[in-house]
């Protein structure tokens, strides 16, 4: 066992965090989550018609994420941003994920957190290095491999901190006819208890069994089936109890109705 995790097992058997939250900080609160394909029409195509959300409008011209090697569309489901992501040069890591993976699924957690520096030092004690640790378009992003928590959790300190990426405030969305809200969903590793443990120790949550609850958001860590690990079910609130039970599966991703 190396040091890290023995440190992480350590923490969990004495269920305690291995380096407290500061007294009156805020938790993480998850505003955005990113599908990867191959079709990004098609996948779009199918969440809009699912969830009687209108389409995006598209602004002419190349969007903002083509200099970076991607296609993406946004759209809002009450206060969470939905993003899909689609590769466009053939060396993109998108590609070597899907690859992996096995096709389209679930590729990111987006979260807000209020205190960088808190997170950095909360991470450092978990012997975790971020994956990225940059200031990307002036907001500082925090990102956490793959690899370890089965999705990229990616975390900003938004400025200012009642807008985040995707200007679901202010945007050009409309509302989606079936669900009110996306609130939850489940990613797939390889140690669930383990890493709900530490998500909850390092991004400020409240642990159930292999549940976090974030605020109003919940992530379950389920097992890995086959290659899907990552993001593999989003819960949409039902804007009516008829639709509670129903699901779809789009992007590799199963949306259900609670």
């Amino acid at each position: 066992m190396d040091r890290r995790t023995m440190l992480a097992a350590t923490g969990a058997f004495l269920g305690t965090p291995l380096m407290a939250a500061v007294p009156g900080e805020r938790p993480t609160r998850i505003r955005h989550y990113v599908i990867a394909t191959h079709d990004m029409p098609f996948v779009c195509d199918q969440i809009y018609e699912v969830l009687g959300l209108p389409p995006t409008p598209r602004k002419p011209g190349p969007g903002v994420t083509e200099a970076y090697g991607f296609y993406s569309t946004m759209m809002r489901v009450g206060t969470t941003m939905l993003e899909i992501v689609q590769p466009i040069k053939p060396d993109h890591h998108l590609n070597a994920w899907l690859a992996e993976r096995g096709g389209d699924g679930g590729y990111m957690v987006v979260a807000q957190t209020y205190d960088d520096r808190a997170l950095i030092a909360r991470a450092g004690a978990e012997w975790l290095k971020p994956s990225r640790d940059m200031m990307f378009k002036g907001q500082h992003m925090i990102q956490f491999d793959d690899r370890h928590f089965g999705a990229f959790f990616e975390l900003y300190q938004y400025a200012p901190e009642d807008n985040w990426w995707g200007d679901p405030l202010n945007g050009p969305y409309g509302d989606a006819r079936v669900a009110s809200d996306v609130i939850g969903g489940d990613v797939a590793v390889a140690d669930p208890a383990a890493i709900a443990a530490q998500a909850a120790r390092l991004f400020l949550g409240e642990q159930s069994g292999n549940s976090v609850r974030f605020g109003d958001r919940t992530i379950n860590f389920v097992p890995i089936e086959g290659k899907a690990h990552g993001l593999v079910a989003l819960d949409l609130k039902a804007r009516e109890q008829a639709r509670v039970g129903d699901w779809a599966r789009i992007g590799g991703v199963q949306f259900r109705f609670v």
